[in-house]
């Protein structure tokens, strides 16, 4: 079986940062770090930034993709992060808060493994990431953000994107000081369906044959069986996930919770995704329109899962890629800004 499109880290190389001679900590990158020590989801190490900290402000809770990724990484271009954003610009505005996944550093070395980052994950990672973990864990440092800094709770936000867009849709549906959500490149519909959707759109356009396709859907469906028999279970695991992640993200349907929503809700995707199916988020706006939603606003960009362009040959070459990060990241953030 040839089973070729799958969701990956999302990961964004936003440029070097230029700490020479010292070892990066979350101070020398402007935030103030904490722990809570919980009872039933353990130790969970978040950010706050340290500009203004004192200032009353709005709350911007960043939620990023999936993967056990440091928040930021020595790579051998410098210093990159999963943090999608200019914090520094932002925290002047906003008390920015971020979260690291359970386990895992603020800051370590990540591998390149044929083009892609590679950090081995954690023991405490895989025990305990799931839909679950990321939600409480956000909800738990809400509270202590609220409690410890002066916040404006007129407008507390979260920013999601990949699974990050999954995690910030339960956590608005279930949290009631989320005011506001901005959510990008992820699922509309059960993570699993783009599995299935890619191979049926990719033998529609011939680029596999329909034998093909249904070939890797039967095995698909096969292995999703399997995960929903032992959805519970951290020593297996399927394209770099336990089951209990996998199980844990498909039983809940990001339209349901964004469908549940009466505040402004700022949705992206991009058409030439990959990992996640812009028709999913497609039938979600649909579904709002049915339902006579007026809070939903949906862009749609004409690039890839990190928002990136790239071009090519009349053979079909690549031969250069353009990244819109920091453009779509703008669009969403003066949206924000003008609420």
């Amino acid at each position: 079986m040839s089973i070729q499109y799958f969701l990956i880290l999302f990961f964004l190389t936003v440029g070097s940062i230029r700490l020479p001679g010292q070892p990066v900590t979350p101070e020398r990158l402007g935030f103030r770090a904490d722990t809570i020590r919980d009872e039933k989801w353990g130790v969970i190490h978040y950010y706050v930034s340290a500009d203004s900290i004192g200032a009353a402000k709005p709350v911007l809770l960043y939620l990023d993709g999936s993967g056990p990724y440091p928040l930021f990484q020595y790579t051998e271009r410098g210093i990159g992060s999963s943090v999608v954003f200019d914090f520094m610009a932002l925290s002047a505005d906003y008390h920015i808060v971020l979260i690291s996944k359970p386990g895992v550093p603020f800051i370590d070395s990540v591998k390149m493994d044929s083009g892609r980052p590679y950090y081995a994950p954690p023991s405490t990672y895989r025990e305990k990431l799931s839909l679950d973990w990321r939600v409480q864990s956000a909800r738990l440092v809400l509270d202590r953000v609220v409690r410890d800094y002066v916040v404006d709770t007129s407008k507390m936000a979260v920013l999601g994107i990949s699974e990050g867009f999954q995690v910030g849709a339960k956590l608005a549906s279930s949290e009631d000081r989320i005011t506001h959500a901005i959510l990008m490149a992820g699922n509309g519909l059960n993570q699993f369906f783009d599995f299935i959707l890619h191979n049926r759109t990719d033998a529609q356009c011939e680029v596999i044959s329909v034998e093909e396709a249904q070939m890797n859907i039967d095995s698909l469906l096969e292995s999703f069986s399997a995960i929903y028999a032992d959805p519970l279970a951290t020593d297996k695991e399927w394209y770099g996930h336990t089951y209990l992640r996998w199980s844990s993200f498909t039983q809940n349907n990001p339209t349901e919770n964004i469908l549940s929503l009466d505040i402004p809700v700022y949705i992206a995707a991009a058409s030439r995704d990959r990992n996640t199916s812009v028709l999913g988020t497609d039938y979600l706006y649909l579904e709002s329109l049915k339902s006579g939603k007026k809070n939903l606003i949906y862009k749609v960009y004409p690039y890839d899962h990190s928002f990136n362009e790239w071009t090519r040959d009349a053979e079909g070459r690549v031969t250069g890629v353009k990244g819109h990060m920091q453009e779509v990241i703008k669009e969403a953030m003066d949206w924000l800004a003008g609420q």
